[in-house]
């Protein structure tokens, strides 16, 4: 099932079909999870004192669910000792969490667990459902960790199928957890988003490249958690990545989550500047700008204004945290000045590199002052929610199969009215050009060819707007 899902996440058609079944926020489980293979079984040993720091060990819980566990060499703080869970996508099993998540880099400071599903596949793999009884069964690990590990709290990352599980869980238990990272997922139409999940960090991380559950899933889902007052619920927007695990991009968004929940300041400072530090090409190449929202979100915590200012912060700290937010705001402000040049007549199609810019820093400087005086200077969240329906209209089409002809003449129909989305489908661009470029062949009209400047002017503003943008990203130290 899982190699099937993904040889159709990569053909035209059979990708339309895979995407329209998870095309909504509120979509099923994930189809399969392209991961690195699994080599993170460990030493069968029951936890307790001794234990080799950053060595995998596995044993098997009391409710029968096979887990591999590291503890850390040096823990952090009393007070914010960590229990991070990892939970994997379907046709997986336990030994996935340490085989994509490496022991001693990945949270070295938290005893990190890799789990099995709580229910199990047909195939012999594990799954992870929304069901009254994976709860249950989860809710009874849970509460044997926390025996067996002396720690604080306890954060949930998911992957994929494990990504739509933490937010299930998070909903049904929230009292058990601090914070969750839902990777490649969204959130099942069941997730809960009243009672204590409204507390909870909530971190939706999401390739823009994903061909197998689509971007539109996590942006969707932010924005429903947010109108439903969570407003812990963010998105960590991953320009060009794929649907594959990523342990750093994981470990800073649950730094994040520890940033937000901390009570120690200088364990929170900590994170907001483990979030703000360049790292370079991560170990499958890829590489991206540093998280801005979540260091300024933690960083508030510093400040008077924030709902969630820590109780004991010293003078030198608060004055650390100011300047840190200041960096922040100037980088902000440098971005704003270089997509401001470019947009002479506003808002307009125009093939202008402020059109990929401006969709980047909207999520990765969002809440920073000086990316929001400039959203909110163009009405940029208005329109972008007009142009998210117009967009909806251009893909209906792609997600039902229809003919090239069809799903052409929807695209240069809605795409001027419909480019500040920030969500669409892989390799949707490249079948418009392809078409294009075989328009007698394709069946496409002659009135619809001509609209084709649209599409041009759009794909040319994307591209040329994220190059930009890395130029800049590029500089922050």
């Amino acid at each position: 099932m899982a190699q099937g899902a993904a040889r159709a996440a990569r053909s035209g058609a059979g990708r339309r079909s895979v995407l329209r079944r998870a095309a909504l926020w509120i979509g099923s489980i994930a189809f399969c999870s392209l991961t690195l293979p699994l080599f993170g079984q460990g030493e069968p040993r029951e936890p307790g004192a001794g234990a080799t720091p950053h060595k995998v060990y596995e044993t098997t819980s009391r409710g029968g669910l096979r887990y591999t566990w590291v503890v850390p060499a040096e823990p952090a703080p009393a007070g914010e000792r960590a229990l991070t869970i990892l939970l994997h996508g379907t046709g997986l099993d336990y030994r996935w969490g340490h085989a994509n998540h490496p022991a001693g880099k990945f949270r070295p400071n938290d005893v990190v667990i890799s789990v099995d599903g709580t229910s199990p596949a047909a195939d012999g793999s594990r799954l992870f459902l929304g069901e009254k009884k994976d709860v249950d069964a989860f809710h009874e690990l849970l509460v044997e960790l926390r025996e067996r590990f002396a720690v604080d709290r306890v954060f949930l990352y998911g992957h994929s199928q494990g990504g739509f599980f933490v937010a299930y869980y998070a909903g049904e238990r929230p009292e058990d957890i601090a914070g969750v990272v839902a990777h490649a997922s969204g959130a099942w139409s069941g997730s809960k988003t009243t009672g204590g999940v409204r507390d909870l960090p909530i971190v939706f991380l999401h390739g823009t490249a994903d061909p197998v559950v689509p971007y539109t899933n996590s942006t969707g889902t932010r924005d429903h958690y947010r109108k439903q007052g969570l407003d812990l619920a963010r998105l960590r927007r991953l320009p060009g990545y794929n649907h594959w695990p990523n342990s750093v991009r994981a470990g800073e968004c649950l730094d994040w989550c520890a940033g937000m929940v901390a009570k120690d300041a200088a364990y929170a400072f900590s994170r907001a500047e483990e979030l703000l530090r360049p790292k370079g090409k991560d170990s499958v190449e890829y590489q991206t700008a540093v998280d801005f929202a979540g260091a300024a979100s933690i960083l508030e915590r510093f400040t008077a204004k924030s709902p969630r200012k820590l109780e004991k912060i010293p003078k030198a700290a608060a004055s650390a945290a100011k300047a840190l937010l200041a960096k922040v705001d100037a980088a902000g402000k440098e971005h704003r000045q270089k997509i401001q040049k470019g947009l002479r007549g506003g808002l307009r199609l125009d093939g202008g590199a402020w059109l990929g810019h401006l969709l980047a820093v909207r999520e990765d400087f969002r809440g920073v002052p000086s990316i929001e005086e400039l959203c909110a200077a163009l009405s940029f969240d208005e329109r972008a929610a007009e142009h998210a329906a117009a967009a909806r209209r251009a893909l209906a089409p792609w997600y039902d199969d229809r003919p090239p002809a069809a799903i052409y003449s929807a695209a240069v129909e809605e795409i001027p009215n419909a480019f500040l989305s920030d969500a669409w489908p892989v390799g949707y661009a490249e079948k418009l050009v392809e078409w294009h470029a075989a328009a007698e062949a394709n069946a496409i009209p002659a009135k619809d060819r001509a609209r084709f400047a649209a599409v041009e002017a759009w794909r040319r503003g994307l591209e040329e707007g994220e190059k930009a943008y890395r130029e800049l990203w590029l500089g922050w130290k």
